[in-house]
């Protein structure tokens, strides 16, 4: 073993003996300090009317069909509190499609959501144009955070 390897050897056993932080002193479960999160659900429009239940951290990905030569797009609507639900991420990307000719205008609008806090949030998402007040289509749902 080379003088460096030796020196790097020892300096992790001596450095790694200095942490005596206990689980309580980071204020972290152990579980959530590694990420150890429940696995992602997906839903899709089915899932109008219905109650959704997530862990703490765990992750929601709603799908929905779009039309991307259409202007209307899906939109969520604000949150009337972030406490309990938070936004990660909106997008829309084609559809990938077993058709022999598969439409350059059929997309996904995509919500990915996470539960952050025990509570209940309702989620309205709006299939409109930008400038248009009432909703072609509408999906709401409740997600519920344990």
């Amino acid at each position: 073993m080379g003088a460096r390897a030796a020196i790097s050897l020892a300096a992790v056993l001596v450095l790694g003996g200095c942490s005596t932080a206990q689980w309580d002193e980071m204020r972290a479960n152990p579980r959530d300090y590694f990420n150890l999160t429940p696995p992602t659900l997906f839903a899709d429009a089915s899932v109008e009317g219905r109650q959704v239940t997530l862990h703490r951290w765990q992750a929601l990905v709603v799908r929905l069909d779009e039309d991307s030569s259409m202007t209307e797009r899906w939109q969520m609507q604000p949150l009337a509190s972030t406490t309990v639900i938070a936004p990660v991420q909106h997008d829309l990307v084609n559809k990938s499609s077993d058709a022999a000719v598969p439409s350059p205008a059929a997309g996904e609008a995509i919500f990915r959501l996470r539960g952050v806090a025990p509570g209940t949030q309702p989620v309205v998402l709006e299939l409109k144009r930008p400038f248009e007040t009432t909703a072609s289509r509408t999906v709401r749902f409740d997600v519920v955070v344990r």
